[in-house]
């Protein structure tokens, strides 16, 4: 296996450029990428970066680099595209373990899009290497990150376990986050065990985000991995939308969600533990994983979905609602019974008993759970009666 140098490469880009670099352009089909560090910084109005890491292709055997990409802007509309290895990646290719970080705190309406390793897709047996994202967003700005692919991860294609950490710093802004593919997984696609973090920074006045542990859909035997998302308001903003999404926006055929854990910000988020909507190809061929859920401060809505889950609640965690509290089977046409568990340990009740008493149903007939005179917990088509103490950790 040819191995290619270790490369330097250090470009800046003014007013209305189009600078496009490669780590190691030409890499043979079955070549080692070489461990490059590529710095660039724009100061322009209307400048486009594009950093890969590796090559346009990767292809056969080949192996990415384990190479650094950084970009520092400042300006007003740029754009920056970064791929951690290539374009495309298909047959066994393999990317190597890179980090990116892009610094735009300071522009206003800047475009980052940031890839672990495929700016567009994977096929094949191609594998992702285990990545590490870090960026900061400027005001008006948006940007769309995957520890993987941008577009697409299909046929045996499998993820890295990537970090992925963004922060909106300006003002206003919005960013879709996903751990493994952007848009779709397919065929027999595997998801990465993946970290994702979105922080609403102390000078926002609004923040929008949605971190998606695998990809937007998933579909055929598509798997997810078990996941880690977390989201942060460190300010007081006046507005916030937050949704957090364990594997897909949509399952669908057979796919398979992994076991993720959501803890959610001091605001009022959305957590589903497996997807927001279902497609099984027959009654229960989605399966979801065993999901921890936990909404944070503010007033969350809370969507364990299929199989067992665990909605876990502290103190001050607000007037939350789950929505199918031990239910989520149903939504993939499952007749399997499931058993969440509601965990109000912080609370310091001494037993069931005295838990039991703070529950009553409302005039909907939902349960409510009374924690505190400001947190409650109401559980969408579920009655107190139907609440007993193996439904709680106490």
């Amino acid at each position: 296996m040819r191995h290619m140098p270790n490369d330097t490469i250090i470009v800046s880009v003014g007013d209305q450029q189009f600078v496009t670099e490669f780590g190691d352009p030409g890499l043979p089909i079955d070549g080692h990428g070489g461990n490059d560090t590529m710095i660039a910084t724009v100061d322009a109005v209307n400048g486009v970066l594009t950093f890969v890491g590796d090559d346009a292709t990767m292809q056969g055997r080949s192996h990415g680099g384990n190479d650094l990409l950084v970009a520092n802007i400042q300006g007003f509309e740029d754009y920056a595209v970064i791929d951690g290895d290539a374009q495309t990646m298909s047959d066994h290719a393999h990317g190597g373990n890179d980090m990116l970080h892009v610094d735009a705190s300071t522009t206003i309406y800047t475009s980052l899009s940031l890839f672990g390793d495929a700016e567009s897709t994977m096929t094949g047996h191609a594998i992702g290497g285990n990545d590490v994202i870090t960026a900061e967003m400027g005001n008006r700005s948006s940007g769309a990150f995957s520890g993987d692919a941008g577009y697409s991860m299909s046929d045996h294609a499998h993820g890295g376990n990537d970090i992925i950490d963004v922060t909106q710093a300006g003002i206003y802004g919005g960013a879709s986050i996903s751990g493994d593919a952007l848009v779709s997984m397919s065929g027999d696609a595997r998801g990465g065990n993946d970290i994702l973090i979105y922080t609403v920074g102390a000078g926002a006045q609004s923040g929008g985000a949605s971190l998606v542990g695998d990809a937007g859909y998933m579909s055929d035997n598509a798997r997810g991995g078990n996941d880690i998302l977390i989201a942060t308001v460190d300010g007081n903003p006046d507005s916030t939308s937050i949704v957090l999404v364990g594997d897909a926006s949509n399952m669908s055929g057979n796919a398979h969600g992994g076991n993720d854990t959501l803890l959610g910000s001091s605001r009022d988020d959305s957590l589903y533990g497996d997807a927001q909507t279902y497609a099984p190809f027959t009654a229960g061929s989605i399966t979801g994983g065993r999901d921890v859920l936990n909404g944070g401060a503010g007033n969350d809505q809370l969507w364990g979905g299929p199989n067992n889950d665990k909605f876990v609640f502290n103190t001050g965690s607000g007037s939350d609602v789950i929505h199918d509290f031990d239910q989520g089977n149903k939504a993939v046409g499952s007749t399997a019974r499931e058993h969440d568990v509601i965990n109000v340990h912080d609370y310091g009740f001494a037993g069931w008993a005295e838990l039991k008493s703070l529950i009553s149903d409302n005039s909907a007939g939902n349960a409510v759970i009374h924690l505190t005179a400001n947190d409650t917990i109401t559980l969408d088509g579920i009655h107190a009666a139907d609440l007993h103490a193996k439904d709680f950790i106490v």
